[in-house]
């Protein structure tokens, strides 16, 4: 196995050239959600979101430590990964900027599950993870769970996110 032991070095050049080829991964948009210990929903977009393995049943969603959920979803040890449809839109905009953290949870039609995390009851899946594993690597920590539960309401049209806006996958 090669590990690299010298310290990654990321020029600007070489981190605008990697987010912009980045940008060009088609992704399916979430909404990963927890709860503090008072029982306040926090949440927050995200496109870093993969399967691990199916025994056990794992994912990983890679959250930016500055993200205000990050610290409370790492506290709570449980989060809930929400696959957007298309008609999410606008609940995902909200999600994805900081001065409209008063507004998450407002607008959709949002449930409390598992551990009394919200999720969003239209959503493609609603798939509520333990914290099994934490890896810290540059600005984001890496966060596999291991899935507890699963909703799966009707699938529609999913809310996929490429080249810097929302795209459709169906015509």
């Amino acid at each position: 196995m090669y590990v690299n032991t010298e310290a990654a070095v990321s020029t600007p050049v070489l981190a605008a050239g990697f987010k912009s080829a980045m940008s060009r991964l088609a992704s399916s948009v979430t909404i990963i959600t927890t709860v503090d210990s008072d029982d306040r929903p926090h949440g927050l977009a995200a496109t870093a979101f993969s399967s691990v393995s199916m025994d056990p049943a794992s994912v990983l969603i890679c959250v930016n430590r500055s993200a205000s959920a990050s610290p409370i979803i790492r506290k709570a040890g449980i989060f809930c990964v929400n696959l957007l449809q298309s008609e999410h839109e606008h609940i995902s905009a909200v999600f994805s900027r900081s001065d409209m953290r008063q507004q998450r949870f407002v607008e959709g039609d949002w449930k409390t599950g598992t551990h009394g995390i919200r999720y969003l009851a239209d959503a493609q899946a609603a798939i509520f993870c333990e914290v099994a594993q934490e890896i810290e690597h540059g600005t984001h920590t890496i966060i596999i769970g291991n899935v507890m539960n699963v909703v799966l309401p009707e699938i529609k049209e999913p809310l996929v996110y490429a080249g810097g806006r929302y795209r459709r996958l169906y015509s």
